[in-house]
């Protein structure tokens, strides 16, 4: 069992590591335009083909019984992903995480619309029950969630200071409508997110749209996602040890996420 849960690790001594994963969620409808979809040993393998470690997944009881196996006979580690809205569900998915072996488990907490007594209660009481049962477990800004904008996070991180994320900022550039202007004072403004992040999804907004074509990632808008990446990483690299992972998730979504007209 871990003896720290504010990030992941292997259990090996490596050095600390960056590890690249993909979302399943982001491989829907995958071909685009094809007549059929890959299945999802298709969709594993190529993953694993790709050089991807691991793959997350929202695992229920009708899913359980094809993705698990998929995933073992393609090689790739789980990582489990949900959105609760009581102890309940919390608890339901840190037992099946356990069960299943799961890396560690992200939550996307209840909606906006909780109050921040209920949201501290469900982070708190949540973590520690995973953290009970060996089970990291993270935060994620993410819209429709009570972090989907950057005041009220930054009250949850007031009243649960030790809280770690996973950071999908294009959440908060769109809702905030960022651009990367210096005078948005945009890195200063996250830094208390930054400081506390353990795994980041890679997806790219401009403060319009919550996802765009980066084209070559040499523009202003990928550069901006870079630097606030950048930020997050050195920190989390101060306090780094043996086996300690940083997983970065690339989670494009499908349409209506993908713009394709």
């Amino acid at each position: 069992m871990p003896d720290r849960f504010d990030r992941y690790n292997d259990g090996t001594g490596n050095l600390p590591r960056l590890r690249v994963q993909q979302s399943l969620w982001g491989m829907t409808k995958l071909p685009m335009n094809a007549p059929e979809e890959w299945s999802v040993e298709e969709k594993l393998r190529r993953c694993k083909e790709a050089g991807f470690e691991a793959v997350e997944c929202w695992i229920s009881d009708e899913n359980e019984k094809q993705l698990v196996p998929a995933l073992g006979a393609a090689g790739l580690r789980l990582v489990m992903g949900h959105r609760p809205f009581s102890l309940d569900d919390v608890r339901s998915v840190v037992d099946r995480a356990v069960r299943l072996k799961s890396d560690y488990v992200f939550m996307q907490p209840a909606s906006a619309f909780h109050s921040l007594e209920e949201i501290v209660a469900l982070v708190r009481e949540g973590r520690r029950y995973a953290n009970d049962h060996g089970v990291t477990m993270f935060v994620e800004t993410h819209r429709n969630n009570f972090t989907e904008n950057l005041p009220q996070t930054l009250a949850l991180i007031e009243r649960v200071p030790d809280i770690r994320f996973t950071a999908d900022l294009s959440h908060f550039i769109v809702v905030g409508e960022f651009y990367g202007w210096p005078e948005e004072r945009v890195p200063e403004r996250l830094a208390p997110v930054l400081e506390r992040t353990s795994h980041i999804h890679g997806r790219i907004g401009n403060g319009e749209q919550v996802q765009v074509d980066v084209g070559d990632g040499s523009g202003q808008t990928p550069q901006f996602f870079v630097e606030m990446w950048s930020i997050a990483l050195r920190h989390w690299l101060k306090e780094a040890g043996p086996g300690d992972v940083f997983p970065f998730t690339s989670e494009l979504g499908p349409p209506r996420y993908a713009i394709t007209l």
